[in-house]
């Protein structure tokens, strides 16, 4: 009798095992205007960072910048952040800050392989400053980015932009 409890015990404990392994897919959602605007501001800031660790390793020196960027716009950053990371939980629920972290760590690896000179670290002193001189003004930090080519794909995509009808306007 205790040789089948215990073989009930293990194969319970095996299906309670692959339940917990094998979370339930969650479907991303479209992405908002605000989201959208939101993911623009963190590529944006990955795009400075990775930028300024790349000039670093060549013996420039661009953190000032980029730290006066940071400086300036902490708070719309991490209000940014908060807007992607609820984005990512409200798709993929528990799993959410994993995949939060995936698409932050993806953002900075899309600009790891970017050329690197002087010249570049040049333009990455004046950018950096461009976008400190924003003082958190989301739509001209996401002016900036869109003037630079945000590319990034957003899992869900972009939602569609539709009209409602003109007969009650």
């Amino acid at each position: 009798m205790s040789g089948q409890r215990t073989k009930r015990g293990l194969f319970a404990g095996a299906a309670l095992m692959m339940c917990v392994a094998t979370p339930a897919q969650a479907t991303m959602q479209c992405w908002n205007p605000t989201q959208v605007a939101a993911a623009k501001v963190r590529d944006l800031q990955s795009r400075l960072m990775v930028a300024t660790l790349r000039c670093s390793a060549m013996g420039v020196d661009v953190a000032g910048a980029y730290n006066r960027f940071l400086a300036a716009n902490r708070s719309t950053i991490q209000g940014a952040n908060a807007v992607l990371l609820a984005q990512f939980q409200t798709g993929f629920g528990r799993q959410g800050l994993v995949h939060y972290d995936r698409f932050a760590t993806s953002l900075a690896n899309i600009y790891g392989d970017d050329p690197t000179s002087p010249a570049v670290c040049g333009e990455t002193v004046v950018l950096a400053e461009e976008a400190a001189a924003t003082n958190g003004d989301i739509d001209a930090l996401v002016a900036i980015e869109d003037r630079l080519g945000f590319a990034t794909p957003l899992p869900g995509g972009q939602c569609s932009v539709t009209f409602a009808s003109a007969e009650g306007n």
